[in-house]
């Protein structure tokens, strides 16, 4: 897949506005916080409705390696980030658990990557230190909210979740080429299942 080819943006299903990178200097202060100062607050340009989706080969929490490619041979697919610490991310795991349960015999799938935490400091002392420490609370996160979706591990330094605009719990809605046909600064389920609907001409799954 390509990585951000130059094209006409569609409209997205949910309108975002660009954001500016943050400065090196501030970037540095904490490279695992999505709350540090100069850090974008909204999703970024790119990528866009209408692109290929950034590609990326991750780990699951039990150490398995798998590439973006291998959940989009058919159907559709739902791209979600989140982490512990995401509270957007702890409300929706019910929603987006239905979603998946509801849409699969249309052959629509989800996908969770667990990325940077929202919020480490909630964590105090307990907060990842290094991936191995990232991939063990995906996988307590994973036994304690009840996800039974596929999820894999970010690395270290967020490449996915750099690659699809930095936001904690942004979602992308992709086809089985990898495009990008919606994207969502945050998750909402019912929105992705309005342009389900749309896209796949039913009225139901």
């Amino acid at each position: 897949m390509k990585k951000h080819p130059s094209i006409t943006v569609l409209p997205p299903l949910l309108a975002a506005v660009a954001g500016l990178a943050a400065p090196a200097h501030l970037r540095a202060q904490d490279t695992h916080s999505h709350t540090r100062p100069g850090v974008v607050q909204k999703l970024r340009e790119h990528p866009a409705v209408g692109e290929s989706a950034p590609d990326f080969r991750l780990y699951d929490p039990d150490g398995r390696s798998w590439a973006l490619g291998e959940f989009l041979q058919r159907g559709y697919l739902v791209l979600e980030f989140g982490s512990a610490t995401s509270i957007e991310f702890r409300k929706r795991v019910p929603a987006i658990e239905r979603l998946a349960k509801d849409w699969e015999r249309m052959e629509v799938k989800v996908l969770v990557v667990y990325t940077r935490e929202a919020h480490p400091g909630k964590l105090r002392k307990k907060a990842p230190r290094n991936y191995e420490e990232r991939a063990a609370l995906a996988r307590r996160t994973r036994k304690e909210l009840r996800i039974r979706v596929p999820l894999l591990v970010d690395d270290w330094e967020d490449s996915a979740c750099r690659a699809y605009g930095e936001m904690p719990n942004a979602a992308f809605l992709l086809d089985r080429r990898g495009t990008l046909v919606a994207r969502q600064a945050w998750t909402n389920v019912p929105a992705l299942e309005k342009e389900l609907r749309r896209l796949l001409k039913v009225e139901s799954p």
